[in-house]
């Protein structure tokens, strides 16, 4: 049987893995979307992920995970085009009140939603906050089962700066949704699983 917090926790706990796998090794991808198909392969395994639910009792069933799901409400500069999150969960119950017409145009609001990004500048992590959040995703909605999760990694090759460090640790307070981040920078492993306050620099040597 379905359970919000039981996927809750099996989808930040994958997450954090995700997150130390790049800080031990992170050149195992190299692009993004290889990425996504890293967190797609550890929450399929799951039982309270698998599956095929109806769709509003048509006989047509669908999963659960989906990849390039389309964003709830489109964003202003979009000028009414919806972009899509890079991954989503569908709530069973959600899924059962909608026709196969509004799923396939994705018109079903996922219960947790993913943005992930590999090697990017900063401003594409705050803009991936702001999408997140101009579908309604945001952590300080209480009492909403809703959530977003942001990813951001960056490899060791891409030179990240001591100004970029600061920038992203003054943002992180201020990110409306949780945020699992790695990067490397002056010889050190700089890490952010989803319940740390902020980037904490780690030894290379805890992650061989």
């Amino acid at each position: 049987m379905y359970s919000y917090e039981i996927v809750k926790r099996i989808l930040e706990t994958a997450i954090d893995s995700l997150v130390d796998n790049f800080a031990r090794e992170p050149y195992i991808h190299r692009c993004e979307h290889s990425i996504h198909c890293e967190l797609y392969n550890m929450l399929v395994v799951h039982r309270a992920l698998d599956g095929l639910y109806l769709l509003n009792n048509e006989g047509r069933r669908t999963t659960l995970i989906h990849k390039e799901w389309p964003e709830t409400k489109p964003r202003p500069e979009k000028k009414g085009r919806r972009g899509n999150f890079d991954l989503a969960i569908l709530d069973p119950a959600e899924i059962l009140s909608s026709t196969v017409k509004e799923f396939t145009e994705g018109r079903i609001t996922p219960a947790f939603v993913v943005e992930m990004g590999l090697n990017y500048p900063l401003d594409h992590l705050r803009d991936d906050d702001d999408k997140l959040e101009n579908s309604g995703f945001n952590k300080k909605n209480s009492g909403c089962n809703k959530h977003g999760y942001l990813i951001h990694l960056w490899q060791p090759h891409k030179g990240i700066t001591k100004k970029d460090v600061e920038k992203l640790l003054n943002w992180m307070p201020e990110a409306k949704n949780m945020v699992a981040s790695v990067m490397f920078f002056d010889g050190e492993v700089m890490v952010k699983h989803l319940s740390d306050t902020n980037l904490v620099n780690i030894s290379k040597n805890e992650y061989c």
